[in-house]
């Protein structure tokens, strides 16, 4: 079977002004299901909309022994509204897969191996369903709430970070069957999971 490696590709936004006095904090996090057309370089993470071959558009890397790399990321974008001194935060979470930082070797064409960088994206997507819960849990007040969100993004970064490495180093990048098939079952039940409550 080929290799494969993913490379985690992150974006940070947030514009934050917040007053140094407020009556009460409210937070909205939410899942912001963004789309794009097929000629674009991004790729939103969509239920709907499986990788394919012909997305991976980067160049390999010269002597690298994978047979491909998923480029994947999540990011947000943040605001926080003021209304008598009351502070909303609204928090909109989204994941992505960029083609041209997305490459595979000329003989690699598997289904097999697809369903290998498909679940790169897809824990990409549990990471950020993880970021969402984090920062509804988090306890915000008028002065900290960049440095709690900066914080929050850090550590579930390091945590899909993480993941990421965990699945190649117990897939042996897809070429121990039997542990992809695990995998493969693990992740699919936790992305049906989150597609049901949507």
């Amino acid at each position: 079977m080929p290799r494969s490696k993913n490379f985690i590709a992150l974006l940070f936004f947030s514009f934050l002004s917040v007053p140094l006095i407020a009556q009460k904090i409210s937070v909205h996090v939410f899942m912001d299901d963004r789309k794009a057309n097929e000629t674009s370089d991004t790729i939103f993470y969509d239920f709907g909309r499986k990788l394919k071959w012909p997305d991976f558009l980067g160049k390999p890397q010269p002597g690298a022994p994978w047979g491909a790399m998923t480029a994947s990321g999540f990011s947000y974008g943040s605001s926080v509204r003021e209304d008598d001194g009351n502070i909303d935060i609204e928090v909109g979470i989204y994941t992505f897969f960029i083609k041209s930082e997305s490459w595979k070797k000329a003989d690699i064409s598997s289904s097999y191996h697809l369903e290998h960088e498909q679940h790169h994206f897809d824990i990409t997507r549990l990471s950020a369903e993880k970021l969402m819960d984090d920062i509804r849990s988090a306890h915000f007040t008028t002065k900290n709430v960049s440095q709690v969100l900066n914080a929050i993004f850090d550590k579930v970064n390091d945590y899909n970070t993480a993941m990421q490495h965990q699945y190649d180093l117990e897939t042996n990048n897809s070429m121990n069957v039997a542990k992809q098939t695990e995998w493969n079952q693990k992740i699919n039940a936790e992305i049906d999971k989150i597609k049901n409550e949507k």
